[in-house]
């Protein structure tokens, strides 16, 4: 990939993808907790300030069951409405009761969900420009982060950490 060049949502073609060195890494199933936006709102991340608009769904990762002193406490992220329902379902395992995070989701409407389609990924070594679906502009993401490219062709980057508690890596696929 140039560095020089911004990556956009595109539909790409496995070969495409491999020829990039992305590969596949498939989710793994991990409670989220969701809700619709009924308002715009921007999300700060590590490198940039997402904007989610009316009607998109914030998502939410209740961490480690502990309450938060507010809901922007949690670590949480924007996905447009269509792409959430292509690529999330709702929570299906029998018994579950919200740990006191998730019920003080509940309590702001989140509703428990799971990512259920893999990505293309890859940890970046060197900086790439990205446009997300989210972003307002280009960014550039610094190396150590993982360059994502979603099921709709929708480039975005996560934090090492977050990525490898969210999809399935394997052990020769080292850190930095």
């Amino acid at each position: 990939m140039a560095s020089n060049q911004v990556l956009r949502q595109r539909q790409w073609t496995e070969q495409e993808l491999r020829r990039s060195r992305l590969r596949y890494f498939p989710p793994r199933k991990q409670l989220v907790m969701a809700r619709v936006l009924s308002t715009a709102v921007g999300v700060l991340t590590t490198i940039e300030v997402l904007a989610a608009e009316k009607g998109d769904v914030m998502v939410y990762d209740p961490g480690d069951g502990r309450e938060k002193p507010r809901i922007a406490d949690f670590y949480h992220w924007p996905v447009k409405r269509d792409l959430f329902r292509n690529t999330y379902k709702p929570w299906d395992e029998p018994g579950w009761r919200p740990n006191p995070a998730e019920s003080q989701l509940v309590l702001h409407g989140c509703r428990p969900y799971y990512k259920h389609i893999g990505v293309w990924a890859m940890l970046l070594k060197q900086p790439v420009l990205i446009q997300s679906l989210e972003s307002p502009q280009p960014v550039e993401v610094p190396p150590g982060h993982w360059l994502v490219i979603g099921s709709e062709g929708e480039p975005y980057h996560m934090l090492d950490d977050k990525f490898r508690e969210r999809y399935i890596v394997p052990d020769n696929n080292h850190r930095g």
